[in-house]
């Protein structure tokens, strides 16, 4: 129940963040890879399958980007829906096919957009929202807890507390799982250092860091 609920806030946190992406990427032009794709998703989608908020209609074959993120924003909903039913009820009639099931089937499509967008010339718009999304999802993946931990949890737990304190926001081993979580995603959508040459460091800490 812990690793469905944790897939279901995921998918609702990166769903929103996914119609952040397709007001941004309008543009036309895309590299062959992903025409071919987005022409064959386009080809292949129910025109009525869902009513969103925005982007309700199916998404034009112009607008590649959107169609292939467009598709990606359906699996999320599918994933939410899917982990809800679970919880519930222990049974869904939304087939495991039509949802994201691990993070590598997650990060293909936007990886794809960011080569799309390198290879046309636009690699100042990869690397702005779409990189930094791409970051949270290779870290936290569809639980929101898949971290890449070298070391014991402890010492990076202390590392952490250190620079909250630094920043004056708070003790980090105080805080719940859920404020951990809310900080870390919110730190890595940002543009500034972490932390500066000043953060005071221990043996310890400097050693992880």
């Amino acid at each position: 129940d812990v690793c469905l609920l944790a897939r279901m806030m995921a998918a609702n946190l990166y769903y929103s963040q996914i119609e952040d992406l397709m007001f941004e990427l309008s543009m036309w032009r895309c590299s062959d890879e992903l025409r071919v794709q987005a022409d064959e998703l386009h080809k292949s989608s129910k025109r009525d399958a869902k009513h969103y908020i925005e982007f309700w209609k199916q998404v034009p074959p112009n607008e590649p980007y959107r169609v292939i993120l467009g598709d990606v924003r359906d699996k999320l909903y599918q994933t939410r829906e899917r982990s809800r039913h679970m919880l519930a009820h222990g049974i869904s009639d939304i087939p495991e096919e039509e949802t994201f099931t691990n993070t590598e089937q997650f990060l293909e499509p936007l990886e794809l957009c960011y080569r799309s967008l390198c290879a046309c010339g636009d690699r100042a718009i990869a690397d702005g929202s779409l990189l930094d999304f791409l970051r949270q999802v290779s870290t936290f993946g569809l639980s929101l807890v898949r971290l890449d931990i070298r070391q014991e949890s402890d010492r990076h737990t202390d590392v952490m507390d250190a620079i909250t304190k630094h920043l004056e926001i708070g003790s980090y081993r105080e805080w719940s799982e859920e404020r951990r979580q809310e900080w870390l995603l919110s730190e890595l959508s940002g543009k500034r250092p972490l932390f500066g040459p000043d953060l005071p460091k221990t043996e310890e800490i400097a050693d992880v860091l």
